[in-house]
């Protein structure tokens, strides 16, 4: 049965989640202890009850309000459908004294909206809480009979049984509610739970993309342009040791060294470095190229025709691809000859870039974010990455449809 009590709440939400239900309940006897004093003063006044009478009714119902005041606070903190020594003791001790003072000053028996409430409280189950209610109604009326002078007792049993059943349905339509707000408060501490799990995976998502993005970045820019300065100073050594080396290779170094660190600080203040500029992607590929050429002296022949305008989340991918390979050709094809292709072709701008070198296994797994973090990178914009490793021949075609990116 769930329980008249804050243990689910307290349960779910705290130790001292339950203070301000044991605070209603204190306040509630309190007020009942009082109202009592209040019925059998009246009674001793107006009614003509004997003093005595309502003396021992002050005292009893006095030291009954102390007591439930004391042990409340720990009946409202156990467990919810649980019941202990306590919690039956206290029902035994509420029936005999309500009883008891009902058999000193009758109209005490208005007393049972404090006692049936209380019973629900205290009982594991509903059965047990039912059984309870039934006995203190019969009690109740048992001290009635002496007041009633044998004339009006069917009158009082049908009083008492109507305070039985409206003792049972309230007690379980409350229950009802308390289940409700039982189940309620699991609920919402799981959906808590849930969104809190939520949150921290969501979090965890958007760093490990962060990172690869980053990394890609890094890929794309930072790492070639440090490729580019560890050939070129290579490239100086070795003009050193022959004896020939000349101030052009040293401000290629210093140039390639300049455009890493400009990159690294673009990258550092959080944005990726914004390798298209005011002439577009065909004045950026005109760059790189002519970069490549002067870094490496390979013959890098650029073929541009008029392309559709893309925004720039699609041109930096473009232009990506054109580095990586170029990257690749120089370090690793062992070509002379590279061909860069800018062109659209049904719908789809698309960057190619040809060399005659070695070729590469295409079904080989890549490492690192080369070829593969290209493609991702496309398909994200709905592009795609063709590879063709053939030797002599090889070709990587990049390309983006003209609506990529578009709002």
């Amino acid at each position: 049965m769930s329980q008249l009590t804050a243990a689910p709440v307290a349960a779910s939400e705290g130790a001292d989640a339950g203070l301000p239900t044991t605070r209603g309940w204190i306040v509630a006897f309190l007020a009942a202890g009082i109202l009592g004093a209040g019925i059998v003063v009246a009674s001793a006044i107006v009614a003509g009850i004997p003093w005595a009478s309502a003396i021992a009714a002050l005292t009893l119902l006095g030291a009954y309000t102390v007591l439930i005041l004391l042990v409340l606070p720990r009946l409202l903190r156990r467990e919810a459908g649980t019941m202990g020594a306590l919690e039956v003791v206290t029902m035994v001790v509420t029936v005999l004294a309500v009883a008891l003072l009902t058999f000193l000053v009758p109209w005490l028996a208005m007393l049972q909206f404090w006692v049936f409430p209380l019973l629900w409280t205290l009982a594991a189950s509903t059965r047990i809480a039912v059984v309870a209610c039934f006995v203190s109604a019969a009690s109740i009326f048992a001290a009635l009979l002496p007041w009633t002078g044998g004339g009006s007792w069917a009158v009082m049993a049908f009083v008492q049984g109507a305070s039985f059943v409206s003792a049972v349905v309230l007690g379980l339509w409350i229950s009802g509610i308390s289940r409700y707000g039982s189940e309620r408060d699991v609920l919402v501490a799981e959906l808590t739970a849930a969104q809190s799990e939520l949150a921290s995976l969501h979090h965890d998502a958007g760093a490990t993309a962060e990172r690869e993005r980053l990394a890609a970045e890094m890929h794309d820019t930072i790492a070639q342009s440090l490729a580019g300065t560890v050939m070129l100073a290579q490239r100086a050594r070795r003009e050193l040791v022959e004896g020939a080396l000349s101030p052009s290779t040293l401000e290629l170094v210093e140039e390639a060294a300049r455009a890493a660190l400009a990159e690294t600080r673009e990258l550092v203040a959080g944005g990726a470095p914004a390798s298209v500029g005011v002439g577009g992607l065909t004045e950026a590929l005109r760059t790189v190229v002519a970069r490549a050429v002067r870094e490496t002296g390979l013959d890098v022949e650029l073929v541009t025709s008029a392309v559709p305008p893309l925004d720039r989340e699609a041109e930096v991918a473009l232009l990506r691809c054109a580095q990586e390979c170029l990257s690749n050709a120089r370090r690793h094809s062992g070509a002379r000859r590279v061909e860069v292709t800018l062109a659209e072709r049904r719908g789809v701008v698309e960057v190619t870039v040809r060399d005659d070198g070695v070729g590469f296994d295409t079904a080989a797994r890549a490492h690192g974010f080369g070829i593969e973090g290209l493609r991702a990178r496309l398909s994200a914009l709905g592009g795609s990455l063709e590879v063709d490793g053939t030797p002599g021949a090889a070709s990587v075609r990049a390309g983006v449809p003209v609506t990529a990116g578009r709002s």
